[in-house]
């Protein structure tokens, strides 16, 4: 069972974690500068977006969500 690593909300699949990490969990950071790579956004929903898909390959930005 998919669980939210940053609330510890559990879903039943990774669709529904996806889904929740894009648009309900408030445990992401409400800006629009990535904490990592500093890279600039033209709206929160942008960089909540490129920090989600950022963390399925890049191991900085997965701790960071993990460390949250």
């Amino acid at each position: 069972m998919p669980t939210c690593k940053l609330c510890g909300k559990s879903f039943d699949t990774i669709a529904e974690l996806y889904l929740h990490l894009r648009s309900e969990c408030n445990k992401i950071p409400r800006s629009r500068k990535c904490p990592i790579c500093n890279a600039r956004f033209k709206s929160i929903r942008f960089m909540r977006l490129h920090l989600i898909n950022e963390a399925l390959i890049d191991a900085k930005h997965m701790n960071y969500i993990i460390s949250i």
